[in-house]
């Protein structure tokens, strides 16, 4: 039979790479490359301010002793036409050539000549005085306000016989701001770019230097949950080889573990087949026998527990070949599952009309690289699944197909079918649904999705054909890289 097949699954890989869980109730940890980057730009930033502090005064500094020594010619100039006539100072100067004075492209200029008892002679009254008297014949500059603006005056003592003369010149700070401002500018913009140019290359080194990090997590990564190899990170830094050292530590300590567990279920399910299969033999021969009806009865309650304890011995086997590290990777070849299915029919078919089920076999030619052995359980599992909890009159359909990337595999059956809620709780270990039919372990869907991961496999349950039973379908990789 062929019922109506459903759509082929898009092909993808079978996980997202793994990593952390994320969990929205814990604090984000911070970042390492942010923090060594927190770390450099704190200090920078200090340290451009602190040039910026120094570029700023000596500006300021250069600024005022260029523009100072300009104001100071006007006041040496009015010196030049100061006159004493019976004790009263006069400035000998046109207003004309006062005005002249007071001419500039961008300051006003103020000036002011007073006597030595601070009388003023000519000039504007607004000044304000020295804020200290120094020898006859020295000059001094200070800041003030004229006229509710602020200025720079450059003080002037005359010497004369009556006492000293006070001239003062003074001019508003927009020349000397703004060359103060195009100096700090000119400073200021090398400086930025310098830190920046310092912070990306702190950037492109810091993240050089965390680059074997990022490898080794990739690497870990990628990894499947059977690869339990060393971490194979080349020469990596003497800062970062004792974390690789110890995760390689613990990587064979884990290794060794799971070896060992495996190697005692093994071991302890090959040492119960032999006797359970004599005890089957021994209990099938007294079966043969005429007994009476009590014994009988006893004997077919034998006969079925050593064949469930059997069956279970044989799973556990399957299950010892299934987990992380128990199968070599040596043993993967090319095959083609509908091979493995042609083979698994002889087995099956028998069994199944045995339960009057109707089992057919839809295959295509589907080519993977994979363990033989394991896939063939794979197959088993599904079909004695299906053939356990599927209805007397049911149908079973095995259909292999190639698909882009991988093939896939799906198991159909007509029977009960499973609730959405419980498709992922029959894949737990010795799980079984509440009142199913047939006497299994819970292991059979167990082990195979297993098998599927160690393959970098998908497998999901769906609705059966028409929306009844039950599509156990799996899809697998053409090539695993690195089956562990």
């Amino acid at each position: 039979m062929t019922p109506a097949e459903p759509a082929a699954p898009t092909p993808g890989p079978a996980t997202a790479p793994r990593g952390p869980a994320p969990d929205h109730g814990r604090r984000r940890a911070p970042s390492l490359r942010g923090q060594l980057i927190g770390w450099l730009v704190a200090p920078l930033a200090l340290l451009l301010l602190a040039g910026l502090a120094i570029s700023y005064g000596v500006a300021l500094r250069s600024t005022t002793n260029a523009y100072d020594s300009e104001l100071l010619d006007p006041a040496l100039a009015l010196a030049q036409h100061i006159e004493v006539e019976d004790g009263r100072v006069r400035l000998d100067l046109s207003p004309v050539a006062q005005d002249v004075l007071r001419i500039d492209s961008y300051d006003r200029i103020y000036f002011a000549v007073s006597g030595p008892r601070g009388e003023l002679a000519a000039g504007d009254p607004e000044m304000p005085a020295p804020p200290r008297i120094v020898p006859p014949g020295h000059r001094m500059f200070y800041d003030g306000r004229v006229n509710g603006q602020t200025v720079r005056i450059a003080a002037l003592f005359v010497p004369q016989a009556e006492g000293p003369v006070v001239i003062q010149v003074a001019e508003t700070m927009i020349k000397r701001n703004r060359l103060t401002r195009e100096i700090l500018l000119a400073e200021m913009v090398p400086d930025v770019l310098i830190a920046v140019a310092a912070l990306l290359l702190a950037w492109f080194g810091i993240t050089r230097g965390l680059a074997p990090l990022a490898r080794l997590r990739s690497e870990l990564a990628l990894r499947s949950a059977s690869d339990l190899s060393p971490l194979a990170a080349s020469q990596p830094p003497r800062e970062v080889e004792p974390l690789v050292l110890t995760l390689n530590g613990l990587l064979r300590e884990l290794r060794g573990a799971i070896e060992a567990q495996q190697r005692f279920t093994a071991n302890a399910a090959h040492q119960l087949r032999t006797p359970l299969a004599g005890l089957q033999t021994h209990v099938e021969l007294a079966l043969r026998q005429d007994a009476p009806p009590e014994m009988q009865h006893a004997l077919r309650q034998l006969h079925g527990a050593t064949t469930r304890l059997t069956h279970l011995a044989n799973q556990l086997l399957a299950l010892a070949r299934a987990e992380p590290g128990g199968h070599r990777p040596d043993t993967q070849r090319t095959l083609d599952l509908r091979t493995l299915a042609q083979d698994a029919a002889g087995l099956w078919v028998p069994r199944a009309i045995a339960h009057d089920l109707d089992l057919g076999f839809d295959l295509e030619s589907a080519t993977l690289h994979g363990d033989p052995r394991l896939l063939r359980d794979l197959l088993d599992m599904l079909i004695e699944n299906a053939i356990d909890y599927t209805p007397s009159g049911g149908h079973i359909t095995v259909v292999t197909r190639s698909v882009a990337g991988g093939c896939v595999l799906r198991v159909e059956d007509d029977g009960p079918g499973i609730a959405p809620s419980e498709r992922e709780r029959v894949f737990q270990r010795f799980y079984r649904l509440p009142g199913a039919a047939g006497e299994g372990s819970g292991l059979g869907l167990a082990i195979a999705r297993e098998i599927v991961n160690l393959h970098a496999g998908r497998i999901t349950i769906d609705e059966g054909p028409g929306g009844r039973g039950t599509t156990v379908q799996v899809w697998l990789p053409a090539r695993v890289d690195s089956a562990g």
